[in-house]
């Protein structure tokens, strides 16, 4: 990256001086982002530069983004209007709104459910809402942004666990002398692709008093109860549904369409319409997202793109074993697969190396991941052929030798 020279004043570039100072720091240090334009094609191919490429970096991981069905009732659901324009508290909510709502509890099997503008903003309105100065957060270390952003809003005592180890988090809770704890986790963690043993989260929850809090954006709509075939989330993966008091996730992953929702009991959710300020002071989701993503619970009921998926996760571990390739975790059912690299300049000439021959697979850095576990992250979909997984770790193996 060449910066820019800034044809303002002298004394303009003196009061920016010290951003192109931490944008060259950034550049040097192989941390620096640019946005790159990626037009969706169909299936999972993209063009790039007039090129088209493969996308193993999406979080579509049903192919429900592109589903024809749905794609075909768009103009009919849009005929109306294009957006609420206002607060839900302002103008009112919409039976398109409500019948999302109450089918998102079903898929839940919760009393309440909240539809917010999109997941972070349904962690910042959560957390914000429920903690004050007289509470007490633990939050694993590999918790997603918006909820450390949550943490931080909610002016609450945060106290971060390492990652997945509940040993600490017991001397933690337990030493803690405040009486409002809430402890939060996500149900499959976004940059690592592991679960969360929310069993064992329960269990302390439940003993210490504590309100649980699962953030399943990347499990919702992927994972459920295997004899249920429900695909409700990580929280029925680990049957303990019941034992978490609130739900949060989006609807624009598993389910591909947009937008977050949180699931809870009435109380709390009554709580959040009158406390919750990004939940209070935002446009309502606009309704024809509301009954595409309806529609969209509904193809995800059948269970048919969760067990292609499952096949494609299968597979390419397979192939990653034939290949020897280092530095993979084998997590069944997880479609987010990180290959860890280390050093952030290798991560990037190899996403960018990817990319040359056709596939475009992300380099993940700090501060979204620690300094020096810079990583490939791999997104895997239902809509993947089983060839186009091969290709993609034939050159992956290619490029690392």
């Amino acid at each position: 990256m060449v910066l820019e020279q800034n044809s303002n004043s002298d004394r303009q570039k003196g009061k920016t001086s010290h951003i192109e100072k931490e944008l060259v720091r950034l550049e040097k240090e192989d941390l620096y982002r640019q946005i790159n334009i990626f037009d969706v094609e169909k299936e999972s191919t993209l063009k790039y530069n007039e090129y088209r490429i493969l996308n193993f970096s999406s979080n579509d991981y049903l192919g429900l983004s592109k589903n024809k069905s749905l794609l075909r009732q768009l103009n009919q659901q849009i005929r109306l209007q294009i957006s609420q324009c206002s607060s839900r508290l302002i103008s009112g909510s919409s039976t398109k709104i409500d019948k999302l709502e109450k089918s998102l509890s079903s898929h839940r099997d919760t009393q309440s459910t909240l539809v917010f503008p999109n997941g972070y903003m349904a962690n910042l309105g959560v957390l914000s809402a429920l903690g004050d100065k007289e509470t007490a957060i633990f939050s694993d270390r590999l918790n997603h942004a918006s909820i450390i952003d949550g943490c931080k809003l909610s002016n609450s005592q945060v106290n971060v666990f390492p990652h997945n180890n509940f040993s600490i988090l017991v001397d933690l809770v337990k030493k803690n002398s405040i009486k409002k704890k809430i402890i939060i986790t996500e149900g499959i963690f976004s940059m690592d692709g592991d679960f969360s043993n929310l069993k064992e989260l329960s269990k302390i929850s439940k003993e210490n008093d504590c309100i649980l809090i699962v953030d399943d954006a990347h499990g919702d709509f992927i994972v459920g109860n295997n004899i249920l075939k429900n695909y409700s989330g990580t929280p029925s993966f680990f049957n303990i549904s019941k034992e978490v008091d609130v739900h949060i996730s989006s609807l624009s992953k598993g389910l591909g369409c947009y937008g977050g929702y949180v699931s809870s009991s009435t109380l709390i959710c009554k709580y959040l319409v009158n406390k919750s300020r990004p939940f209070i002071f935002t446009s309502a989701l606009p309704d024809f997202l509301c009954e595409l993503a309806n529609k969209a619970l509904a193809i995800v009921k059948k269970g048919t793109r969760q067990k292609k998926l499952y096949d494609n996760i299968d597979f390419f571990h397979k192939i990653i074993e034939e290949y020897k390739i280092p530095n993979v975790k084998k997590i069944r059912f997880s479609p987010i697969i990180p290959i860890i690299i280390g050093s952030e300049k290798k991560a990037m000439g190899i996403s960018m190396e990817l990319l040359k021959k056709g596939f475009h697979v992300q380099a993940i850095r700090y501060p979204t991941v620690d300094k020096n576990k810079a990583r490939l992250r791999i997104s895997l979909s239902a809509e993947h052929k089983k060839h186009q997984i091969h290709n993609l770790l034939d050159t992956l193996n290619r490029i690392l030798k």
